[in-house]
């Protein structure tokens, strides 16, 4: 078949059909073929031209791009012989008479005009893509743990947002690509390396890094890191006769076969003595109960004990103020009636006391089995409160030296504490209180309210609102925290967060479970088994409590990977020989125990914040010194040299694990942060820090003996000695000794 128009189409033997598009008037003629000849037909088509003017109509799909997306343009055209599209940024299309589709590409916001041409005239029409920026992706890229040993591997999570396209690449020369929104990489280098995570899209690039330190085999072997604080005992007052209770048992000798005693006071019973002032004096003399009276440690008083009057950088370190201090105190209680206790010695005698394996058999054996310091010191020389706030933020109180809640009434402190790095990290952790503020062992077993709320110093760090917090007007609490109901209270008067706040039932719980945090602090039983000074509390309550949760410790399956850092918050008031000032914490160290680190090594301010004066007698965000507080006038140690002037006083100690080294003593300076440098260090990583004053703490490792694990089978302490053992009321702080 053959066109006018010149075009030619072939069919079969039998004929067939064809369409066909002719642009005029066009005539067709089929020819057949065959043995007996050839025959022809024709047939005409008739094209007319079109009638009316054209018209069009375009539409961009989507009218809005993300900047290096599409859009398509569609084109409806009616009586055109010709239509074009032509953008606002120079671009030009051709589509057929009837219209069509175009996709597009602009990088800016373009107006496309579409122009339809015909017989009866022409048309347009317009349509607009609006090209907004791609937003920038976004990645982060977290290691846990983030140090192994040598062997064993670390999972890399990383999360994205506005990608196409995710890599990881390590220092170690590892690769790998993950989906457009992150995912997970298990590693196992083989030295330390670090990973960068790099998230592409329309919008750039961004990256971010993590670091896997692998180390030899050592702390890694240590899961679970248990601390608890008792109240207000300093190193003499408890431990100062250690040297001769581990030499009459042989234990003071080590595995290495080294001889470990501690800086005590066996050697100085007769030549340490405290003048009250009156002018009597008091040497050291052995308690004969098991009560005495309250004392203070406040800042005020633990300057005082060093020296009684000066406070200038130039004083003499005398260490001959615990008596007058205590003696003041219990004078200014007993004039304002508002302090708990008896207080019937009033020259402060009880300051010069100390215990030792009579009333505290448990202590002194664990201490003689397991590992110890001498120089263990509180970080802040002050009370409890400053101590425990320090302790958990890695060394700062921000500038206060009083409980900021209860003496200053200006709510806590928004430094970030470990539980921030640990959550950060996507470490595990958890509070175990003792009890609730009525003194319920359970918010169950207290009436509601105020009474059931935990005893913890959590509130005094702002971060940790989170987790547990005050809700008297039963708002729905705010996740991850759930309604007091939940653990007890069934009046709701607080949320609580219970994977991360908990009663000490359920560490009891954790310890046979298996289901220890890696970090878990261990709140005392506040006014009942503390063992803080109190007329009323015998030490032997706190030490039987302590026996009950050690003992629980070391006869679980959590004993075998696991670490129990015990010891008290602050010194108290006892006395003790060790000065906590830097450049003299050896002047009363016999040199028989061979070189001991200064405490400068450690004393360091945590940050720039220093004790500052309160304002016109009243305490601000970050000062609370008062008028006669040491720091106030210039020449002061602490107004020259800030918190480092001073730390507080020498604390008893027991570092309880598997890996302890045998009737270890260290003579390594440390605070309370040294704790958290160690739960740093091993779980989020070597360089990890809170503060300045955490960074520089030694790394503890010297306790332990990773190789031979020395007390794989833990020993079996003695039952504490309670009243019923000893057959007699001991608690008489009214006869105090010798």
């Amino acid at each position: 078949m053959t066109g006018t128009d010149g075009s030619s189409y072939t069919l079969k033997a039998s004929g067939g059909t064809q369409a066909v598009s002719p642009a005029a008037t066009t005539t067709y003629t089929a020819s057949a073929t065959g043995a007996g000849g050839t025959v022809t037909a024709t047939a005409m088509v008739t094209v007319t031209a079109p009638t009316g003017p054209a018209t069009v109509v375009i539409t961009a799909t989507p009218a809005t791009i993300v900047d290096g997306s599409s859009s398509t343009l569609a084109v409806t055209a009616t009586n055109a012989t010709a239509v074009t599209v032509t953008g606002s940024d120079g671009s030009s299309y051709a589509l057929s008479g009837s219209g069509g589709t175009q996709v597009v590409s602009p990088s800016a916001t373009t107006t496309y005009t579409a122009k339809a041409t015909g017989a009866d005239g022409n048309a347009s029409a317009k349509a607009q893509v609006t090209v907004t920026p791609a937003p920038k992706p976004t990645v982060t890229i977290v290691a846990n743990p983030a140090s192994v040993t040598t062997g064993n591997s670390s999972t890399l999570t990383v999360v994205a947002t506005n990608a196409t396209s995710v890599t990881v690449t390590g220092t170690d020369n590892s690769s790998y690509t993950l989906g457009a929104t992150g995912g997970t990489q298990v590693v196992s280098p083989t030295a330390t390396a670090t990973y960068t995570a790099t998230a592409t899209g329309l919008g750039g690039s961004a990256t971010a890094t993590a670091t896997v330190s692998v180390v030899q085999p050592g702390a890694e072997q240590i899961n679970h890191v248990i601390f608890m604080l008792q109240e207000n005992r300093t190193f003499d007052t408890y431990f100062g006769m250690l040297n001769p209770y581990r030499a009459a048992n042989g234990w003071n000798v080590g595995d290495d076969g080294k001889t470990y005693n501690v800086d005590g006071i066996d050697d100085k019973l007769n030549t340490i003595s405290n003048d009250d002032d009156a002018g009597n004096v008091y040497s050291l003399f052995k308690f004969k109960t098991t009560c005495i009276d309250d004392e203070s440690s406040a800042w005020l008083s633990s300057y005082g004990d060093v020296n009684r009057w000066v406070f200038a950088t130039s004083r003499k370190i005398k260490m001959d103020g615990f008596v007058h201090t205590t003696e003041g105190f219990t004078t200014s209680c007993i004039a304002s009636g508002t302090c708990s206790g008896a207080y019937t010695d009033t020259a402060g005698e009880r300051s010069m006391g100390y215990y030792d394996q009579d009333f505290l058999n448990y202590y002194y054996y664990m201490a003689a089995q397991y590992a110890v310091s001498d120089r263990w010191f509180s970080p802040i020389a002050s009370k409890s409160t400053p101590n425990r706030v320090a302790t958990y933020s890695g060394g700062t109180t921000q500038g206060l030296v009083y409980d900021p809640g209860y003496n200053d009434h200006i709510g806590g402190i928004t430094a970030p504490p470990i539980f921030a790095a640990l959550d950060k990290a996507g470490v595990s952790w958890k509070v175990y209180y003792s009890l609730t503020q009525g003194q319920c062992n359970d918010p169950e077993d207290c009436s509601g309210g105020a009474s059931s709320y935990p005893a913890t110093d959590l509130g005094y760090l702002y971060y940790d609102d989170k987790y547990l917090y005050v809700n008297t007007t039963h708002a729905a609490c705010q996740a991850p925290t759930v309604p007091s109901s939940q653990v007890g209270d069934s009046t709701n008067y607080y949320c609580v967060d219970p994977n991360h706040v908990a009663p000490l039932k359920q560490y009891f719980a954790d310890l046979t479970n298996g289901t220890l945090p890696s970090f878990a602090f261990i709140e005392p039983g506040y006014g009942l088994n503390d063992e803080h000074p109190a007329s009323f509390e015998p030490i032997l309550l706190g030490q039987a409590q302590m026996a009950t949760i050690i003992n629980a410790f070391i006869g679980s399956p959590s004993y075998k990977d696991s670490v129990f850092f015990f010891s008290y918050d602050e010194g108290g008031g006892p006395y003790d020989h060790v000065p906590p000032v830097p450049g003299h914490s050896n002047d009363n160290t016999d040199k028989s125990l061979g070189t001991i680190p200064d405490i400068s090594t450690i004393a360091v301010n945590a940050d720039s914040y220093w004790p500052c004066p309160e304002v016109s007698g009243q305490p601000i965000t970050h000062c609370d010194l008062h008028s006669t507080d040491p720091g106030v006038n210039p020449g002061d140690a602490p107004a020259v040299e800030g918190f480092a002037a001073q730390l507080g006083f020498r604390l008893p100690n027991i570092v309880i694990s598997p890996f302890t080294r045998r009737h270890y003593v260290s003579h390594i300076p440390m605070d309370h942060t040294a704790i958290m440098k160690f739960v740093e260090n091993r779980f989020i990583g070597p360089s990890a820090h809170l503060t300045a004053r955490d960074e520089i703490q030694p790394n503890l490792l010297d306790f332990f003996d990773f190789t031979n694990v020395p007390w794989a089978t833990p020993p079996t302490p003695p039952a504490p000695v309670t009243t019923q053992i000893l057959g007699y009321n001991s608690c008489t702080p009214t006869t105090l000794g010798p």
